[in-house]
């Protein structure tokens, strides 16, 4: 068994935001299922280091199984190789064991990281005491102090990753977005090794979804039972929002290892321009998981409900009273508003049926923008290469989990989604300033700013 080596920490990014802690919470490894019943319906391509056929993606990049095993079996033992020929050696299938030390850096070149290589347990590890040491197996550093609920101590060790089944009974899907153990007859499984990026994402989405049980835990409920959803008010929608900075800050840090090389100002302009857009990209995404019509499923899990937004604004008021008429003309004001995030962006996802990974390949999209106000040539560079990435464990996954025969055209697809998003924000963005400006209803300061992109 493998287990995930410790990553180094990273330069603090947005340390006022975060109010958690670690939650002991054990990180699963995956790993992939041999299966040679579709390898004749898609043909791989040649591997990127020697030009030999390929055997799928490894570690970040299309590899043979050879360069697979060396890669790997450098990296676990440390190797270090030396080059007598001025590191310019020849890489190829015929003579690719002539320089270990240039094919290792070609290995590099194409894409393959090093990180994504597991440590191997000693020998004489007895079997029965191969537990999961959570301090060797967190993929990012572990979540900081919580200060919102002290007195909860741990939360559920059973993964509820988006599980949505508190809205409906029945199943979502015959695929299942949730777990990549539940994905049936795949010839490749996604793996730290097949998709180390989304694959990532998803282990600390994960532990994001552990934190907000407590983080958004009402008063007298038992974080250890099932959250039973309700319809929610303005006010309380303003405090998801607020508390879930620090939450989504900390999932980018421990997702992407570009971001934590950056310099602060940098790490402040993408977060700044990622939160909205990534806020209303999961409500659309849990509110189509759910099954159910006429909401928007919140971060806490809670819901806004669109067919009573006097219920939702009862308590938003612009210092009047907040009579019946004037909750009435609010709601007039406000409800085009989530009309359009239902037509164009919530119906477009349910139309898409997109599912976990395509999700978080949307997220990386967002979040590694590219050439806005202040963000310097570097950050540029690097938003691409992690781009690039993930687009080619976009492609294998389609093709070798999903199979789908044209992964392209699916990945336009799922793309086409972020210029509706696009519409939904900026005219949300827009009613929230409106009624700033004009004092329809009273927002918090913090709340606005952070709509606007504004963070202290």
């Amino acid at each position: 068994m493998e287990q995930i080596p410790q990553e180094q920490k990273t330069e603090p990014f947005l340390a006022s935001f975060t109010t958690t802690e670690k939650l002991g919470t054990e990180t699963p490894t995956t790993s992939i299922t041999p299966n040679t019943q579709f390898r004749g319906r898609y043909e791989k391509p040649n591997c990127a280091v020697c030009n030999e056929v390929g055997d799928g993606l490894h570690f970040g990049a299309e590899a043979c199984r050879a360069c697979t095993a060396f890669f790997r079996r450098s990296v676990a033992l440390s190797k270090k190789y030396e080059c007598r020929a001025g590191r310019n050696c020849e890489v190829s299938s015929n003579i690719r064991c002539m320089c270990r030390s240039c094919r290792y850096d070609k290995c590099i070149e194409v894409g393959m990281n090093p990180e994504c290589v597991q440590n191997r347990r000693e020998n004489d590890t007895p079997k029965a005491d191969l537990q999961f040491d959570t301090s060797k197996t967190e993929i990012r550093r572990p979540i900081p102090n919580f200060n919102i609920v002290p007195q909860a101590s741990a939360v559920p060790s059973t993964s509820n990753f988006m599980d949505f089944s508190i809205f409906k009974d029945t199943p979502i899907s015959n695929f299942s977005a949730f777990s990549p153990a539940s994905l049936p007859g795949l010839s490749s499984s996604p793996s730290l090794e097949t998709m180390p990026l989304l694959e990532r994402m998803r282990i600390n989405y994960d532990k994001m979804e552990n934190a907000r049980n407590v983080i958004h835990r009402r008063e007298g409920e038992n974080i250890f039972q099932q959250k039973v959803p309700r319809a929610i008010t303005f006010r309380e929608a303003t405090e998801v929002t607020t508390k879930e900075v620090s939450l989504v800050a900390d999932w980018i840090e421990w997702c992407f290892d570009d971001f934590g090389l950056l310099p602060v100002d940098q790490k402040t302009i993408l977060f700044q321009n990622f939160f909205v857009f990534f806020c209303m990209l999961e409500r659309a995404f849990m509110t189509v998981k759910s099954g159910r019509d006429g909401i928007v499923v919140m971060a806490s899990k809670d819901y806004i409900d669109y067919d009573n937004l006097e219920g939702f604004f009862k308590e938003c008021n612009s210092g009047t009273g907040g009579t019946p008429a004037e909750i009435a003309k609010l709601c007039r004001l406000i409800r085009p508003s989530f009309e359009l995030q239902k037509r164009s962006l919530i119906n477009l996802m349910r139309l898409e049926n997109v599912d976990s990974y395509e999700f978080f390949a949307l997220c990386v999209m967002l979040f590694w923008d590219f050439g806005l106000e202040g963000q310097s040539d570097e950050c540029n560079e690097v938003g691409r290469r992690v781009k690039h990435r993930v687009t080619r464990e976009m492609t294998f996954y389609l093709r070798n989990v999903k199979k789908h025969e044209e992964p392209l055209y699916r990945m336009a697809s799922v793309v086409s989604i972020l210029p509706s998003l696009q519409r939904a924000v900026r005219r949300f963005q827009e009613d929230i300033e409106m009624a700033n400006i004009f004092n329809i209803y009273a927002l918090p300061e913090n709340f606005v700013n952070i709509i606007n992109g504004k963070f202290n």
